[in-house]
Formats: structure tokens, sequence, C-alpha cells
């Protein structure tokens, strides 16, 4: 797979196999897109068969994830108001449906894309946004160590109504 130098906003050639480009748009939400256009070359297939592909597997096929309608999601200055560009996820998921040696392919270079974008995410020049990892779960575990020296404190506790209410919800009880 080669590359080229991404200019803003317009679309990236990129090789999939010999004698097969096709042009990617990066995009900072969903890393880039492919018009359908695009993808039905990619795939060997007429850009019917991909809108057709799209039309038989609506259920599996979800807008927002898999593809976008229109100019304004996509930046793009030359799309039709309601062409299609489809996500890496889009382009994937059309790969479960369509079956020819130049879809397998086209496949193996879109999952290579992929890998290379999860770890290159300044493949595209475009600001990849930063997925940040949950906190690591901190466990609140009530061990009778914890629970002996919680009661030890609560019974400094001057307000009687309230050590009560504190004691009982500890030792499991309710009030």
């Amino acid at each position: 797979m080669q590359t080229s130098k991404n200019v803003a906003g317009n679309l990236l050639p990129m090789i999939v196999t010999e004698g097969v480009t096709v042009n990617v748009l990066p995009n900072p939400q969903h890393e880039f897109l492919m018009s359908t256009k695009e993808v039905a070359h990619g795939y060997g297939v007429s850009p019917y068969s991909i809108r057709s592909t799209s039309s038989r597997n609506s259920i599996e096929l979800i807008e927002g994830k898999h593809f976008l309608k229109g100019v304004a999601k996509c930046n793009t200055l030359n799309a039709q108001p309601h062409q299609v560009f489809w996500t890496k996820r889009g382009i994937v998921r059309l790969g479960f449906f369509i079956k020819s040696e130049r879809a397998r392919l086209f496949r193996d270079w879109a999952e290579e894309l992929i890998i290379n974008v999860t770890e290159q995410p300044n493949l595209f020049s475009v600001a990849a946004p930063q997925r940040q990892l949950p906190d690591k779960r901190k466990h609140n575990r009530l061990t009778q160590e914890r629970l002996a020296d919680i009661l030890a404190d609560v019974c400094r506790i001057d307000d009687k109504e309230i050590r009560m209410s504190i004691t009982n919800k500890l030792m499991g009880g309710r009030n």
C-alpha cells in the first residue's frame, strides 16, 4: 500500500494492488471516508452493485456508523446532497456481502489500512480524536477489617440518630 501526502480536505490516492488505486477522504470523525464509486472500484464491482448491496442489507448498514449522506457531513465541495460516503466500518461491513477475488484483495487492503491507521494515527495528516482509556476500576470492597475501622470512626459521631443510621446501613440493614 502506497500513500501520497495529503493536502487538507483533499482526496488522498492510495494504491490497493497493482493497477487499482482508490481515493480516500481524510475525516476527523471517521478517520477516512470513501465515495460509493471508489468503494465499488476497490471491490471490482459497479456502484449500482454497492447501492443494491446496501439496500438489501439495510438492517446491517447503519447511517452515521457505516456510511454518511450529504455534503455537510463529509466536508467536500464536489459532493451531491445525497451522495453516500462509506466509513472504514462500512467498507469492511460491505466486504462481508461482496464475494469475488478482487473483493478479497480489497478486504485485505482495507484490513491493512485500518491496522495502519490504528498504529499510526497521523497516517492521513488529520488529527485523530484521542481516545482516553477509562480509569482503572477502583475496587471498594467492604472487608471485615475495613468495616471494623469504619464502625470505630462511626462511634465517634455525637448524633445518635446519624450514628445508628450509618451503622445499620453498613451492617446491611435499612434505615
